[in-house]
């Protein structure tokens, strides 16, 4: 665990942050806009058909995800030192984070699209590997 307090596992989880932040507003702003315009525009604030974020809160959200998923990949790396284990743990923390999101507003917001829930865990999971693969080539590499 002390590794966690090292200044290289402080640059892992900066350029990590970078990266996943990147990629999230790919797939938010881009990949998935209309959809989640469409699908979601109902609970959001539209201007000129797309969904306006607060853009704070959004990339603090991702920034603690990312942190997540790099600490728990990073711990998982310390012991098993694979890119399997990385991928594996990241798909997995991926996927637990976008579910649990996904499935509790399902469990409680009015007309919340199962389809959109599992779109939505598929990229987390998506982006999890996409973590552990980052995150086990920058721990390699890093010093």
């Amino acid at each position: 665990m002390e590794f966690l307090w090292t200044y290289k596992f402080l640059k892992i989880a900066a350029i990590s942050a970078v990266l996943f932040v990147m990629l999230d507003l790919l797939w938010i702003a881009v990949i998935a806009a209309k959809i989640y315009a469409q699908e979601l525009g109902y609970l959001s604030q539209i201007d000129q058909g797309k969904v306006v974020f607060n853009v704070p809160v959004g990339l603090l959200v991702q920034v603690i995800i990312s942190v997540g998923l790099t600490v728990i990949i990073t711990i998982g790396l310390e012991v098993d030192g694979r890119l399997w284990s990385g991928i594996f743990l990241g798909a997995f923390t991926g996927f637990v984070i976008y579910f649990t999101y996904d499935f509790t507003n399902l469990s409680f917001v009015k007309d919340w699209p199962l389809w959109v829930s599992f779109l939505d865990v598929g990229w987390g999971t998506l982006q999890g590997i996409l973590a552990g693969v980052y995150v086990y080539y920058l721990h390699q590499t890093l010093s």
